[in-house]
């Protein structure tokens, strides 16, 4: 085993928290491009490729559980460090599902609710990957404060959202099977949407402890 492994400072998990949030960025940016399909047609490639990534973060997981089982000392709590990387990870595998999803039950790509959705998803994936370099940095700023507030204000949107759709849902005719399926979607969308809260307070808790 190399020294570097007990060294207090180990900023290789901070690196990996970077890679995680590049991969949600990266699986959010497919769902967005996803909504502007014309046709079903082109659902497997998509869901080929949310495969891929969903591959790549569970990598990027278990090097951070790899680590942690090798650093003596670490960085910051090794509970914050381990919660972190799955929540992470989670988001990915929700957003994976939710493309899954969409190509197995056909879903139209134009449903209204899954740009609208993606409208939230995607600036909360950006927002959460400059929580993680001021995670980096340890720098618990204004601009870091106001980046989980927005985070907690796009997490209220989704709930709106969600809402929303299931009333449109209900209420527009649609035949029982199309409604469990929609439904099923857009249940996933908000717990990612949730997620991304979640992993917010998580960094934010991660950061206050370390002032």
């Amino acid at each position: 085993m190399k020294l570097s492994f007990f060294l207090p400072k180990q900023p290789i998990f901070f690196d990996l928290f970077i890679g995680q949030t590049r991969e949600i960025l990266e699986i959010a940016q497919l769902l967005q491009d996803l909504t502007k399909l014309n046709h079903t047609g082109e659902l497997p490639a998509f869901s080929v490729k949310a495969k891929n990534i969903e591959h790549q973060a569970d990598d990027l997981t278990h090097e951070v559980i790899k680590r942690l089982n090798l650093t003596f000392i670490t960085p910051i709590d090794r509970e914050d460090i381990y919660d972190l990387a799955v929540e992470l990870d989670d988001i990915v595998d929700k957003l994976e599902n939710v493309i899954h999803n969409i190509e197995i039950y056909q879903v139209k790509p134009q449903e209204k609710f899954l740009a609208e959705f993606s409208a939230i998803i995607l600036p909360a994936a950006q927002k959460l990957g400059h929580l993680m370099e001021s995670l980096k940095l340890q720098q618990y700023s204004e601009l870091f404060i106001k980046t989980v507030r927005d985070i907690h204000d796009l997490e209220d949107q989704g709930d709106e959202l969600f809402l929303n759709t299931l009333s449109h849902l209900f209420s527009n005719g649609a035949d029982a099977i199309s409604i469990i399926k929609l439904k099923d979607i857009a249940e996933d969308l908000e717990r990612v949407v949730d997620k991304f809260q979640s992993a917010s307070n998580t960094v934010e808790n991660i950061l206050v402890k370390s002032q």
